[in-house]
C-alpha cells in the first residue's frame, strides 16, 4: 500500500495552481500562452486585453 492511500484525498495537494493566478488575464480569466506568457505589454490571446492597461486604470 502506498503512504498516499492513506491520506484523505481532500488533502492532496492537487499542484502549484495559485503560481498561475497572477499571469491571467484580467478581463477574461485565459491562461496566457508562449512568449506572451511574461509579457503585460501583450495582449490576451482571447478578448484582446493589454494586462499593462488593465492595472493602470485600477481595475
Amino acid at each position: 500500500m502506498d503512504a498516499q492511500d492513506d491520506q484523505d484525498p481532500l488533502d492532496l495537494s492537487a499542484g502549484d495552481a495559485a503560481c498561475w493566478s497572477g499571469l491571467l488575464c484580467p478581463e477574461c480569466g485565459a491562461v496566457p500562452e508562449g512568449d506572451r506568457a511574461r509579457d503585460p505589454s501583450a495582449p490576451c490571446w482571447r478578448c484582446g486585453t493589454v494586462p499593462a492597461e488593465h492595472r493602470a486604470e485600477g481595475s
